[in-house]
C-alpha cells in the first residue's frame, strides 16, 4: 500500500509519494481564501479523486512552507492578498445571532431608561395640573391612560390652557410610542433567544437569558463558563470590591431578576442563585453544542422544582 502525503496550502491541494508530486489541484487566485476556508470538503473530494489504494497523511502548510512550495511549482502567490480576503470571509461567516442579541438587549435597556425618565418628568409635569389623579397612579401603564385627559371635578391643581394641555398630550403620545417600541424589542429578543437558546430561555426566561449572553460575551462563552461565574454575572463591581477591600462577596448578579427569586426569603436567595446558575449552565451547554436542537429543559425544570420544594 502506497503512503500518500496530502499537503494543503493556501493556494491548493497537492499529493506526494516519496517526495514526488503525483497530483495537484491549484485554486483560482480569486478564490484562494474562499476555498481554503472550505478546505475540509475540498480535501474529501481530492481524496476521492486520487482513485488509488493508499495510506494518506494530511499536512497543513504554514506560511514559509507554502511560499517554498509555491516557488517550486512556479505559482505566483500573493500571501498578503490571501490573508486580507481570508480575514474578510472569516468575519462574514463568523456571524452568529447572539451578536444581534447583544445590541438588542443594549437597546432594550436604553429604551427602558428613557421611558423611566419620561415617566418621572411627565408625572411631575402633569401633577401640576391634576395632582389628585397622579397620586392614585401606581405604574407607567396606568399613567399613560391618565396622561392627556382633561380632569373632572374639583382639583387643587393649576388651571392650564389648551396650548399647555396640547404639549402634554404630545408628550404622552411619545411615551406611548416608546412603550410600544419596547414591547416590539422584547418580542424580537424573545424570538432570537428561543431560536438559539431554547432550553436556557425556558429556565431563565428570555430577557434574563439575553442579558446573561450579553454579559458573558456570547452563547459560546456562557456555555463554557462554570455555574459559579454565571451566578455572579453582573455583580463584577461587588466582586472586585470584595477582592480589594475584603467586603462580603456577592451571592448573585443579574440572576436576581429571575421570577423565582421573589418567591423565596432573602436569606435563601444565595442558595437559589446557585441552583439556578447550575441549571442555566447545563441548559446553555446543551443549547450551544446541539445548536438548540436538543430539548432538556423539561427535565431540568422538574429537578429544579423538586429541589425548590425543600427550601
Amino acid at each position: 500500500m502506497k503512503k500518500i502525503t496530502i499537503k494543503v496550502a493556501p493556494f491548493g491541494i497537492f499529493a506526494f509519494h516519496k517526495g514526488k508530486l503525483i497530483k495537484k489541484e491549484i485554486w483560482p487566485q480569486e478564490k484562494y481564501a474562499e476555498n481554503y476556508f472550505n478546505r475540509e470538503n475540498l480535501i474529501k473530494q481530492f481524496n476521492s479523486n486520487l482513485r488509488i489504494k493508499a495510506k494518506r497523511e494530511i499536512v497543513e502548510l504554514g506560511y514559509q512552507e507554502a511560499e517554498k512550495l509555491a516557488k517550486q511549482l512556479g505559482i505566483d502567490f500573493d500571501f498578503q492578498k490571501f490573508m486580507i480576503d481570508f480575514t474578510k470571509i472569516k468575519l462574514k461567516f463568523g456571524f452568529s445571532k447572539d451578536k444581534l442579541l447583544v445590541h438588542a438587549i443594549n437597546m432594550f435597556d436604553d429604551v427602558s431608561k428613557v421611558i423611566n425618565l419620561f415617566y418621572e418628568r411627565l408625572r411631575e409635569w402633569y401633577g401640576l395640573y391634576w395632582p389628585e389623579k397622579v397620586k392614585e397612579v401606581k405604574s407607567i401603564e396606568e399613567f399613560v391612560k391618565v396622561l392627556g385627559e382633561k380632569r373632572s371635578g374639583k382639583s387643587m391643581g393649576f388651571d392650564l390652557d389648551e396650548e399647555d394641555l396640547k404639549i402634554l398630550k404630545i408628550s404622552c403620545d411619545e411615551l406611548k410610542t416608546l412603550i410600544s417600541y419596547k414591547e416590539k424589542l422584547n418580542n424580537y429578543i424573545e424570538s432570537i433567544v428561543n431560536e438559539i437558546a431554547p432550553n436556557t430561555s425556558k429556565i431563565a426566561g428570555p430577557i434574563l437569558t439575553a442579558r446573561l449572553i450579553f454579559l458573558a460575551g456570547g452563547l459560546k462563552k456562557l456555555a463554557e463558563m462554570p455555574s459559579s461565574t454565571i451566578q455572579i454575572l453582573g455583580a463584577e463591581k461587588a466582586l472586585f470590591r470584595h477582592l480589594r477591600k475584603g467586603t462580603k462577596p456577592p451571592k448573585h448578579g443579574v440572576i436576581l431578576s429571575h421570577n423565582l427569586m421573589l418567591k423565596v426569603k432573602q436569606s435563601k436567595r444565595g442558595k437559589l442563585a446557585r441552583l439556578l446558575a447550575s441549571k442555566i449552565s447545563l441548559a446553555a451547554k446543551v443549547d450551544y453544542y446541539s445548536g438548540g436542537k436538543q430539548v432538556v429543559w423539561k427535565k431540568l425544570m422538574e429537578d429544579l422544582n423538586k429541589k425548590l420544594s425543600s427550601f
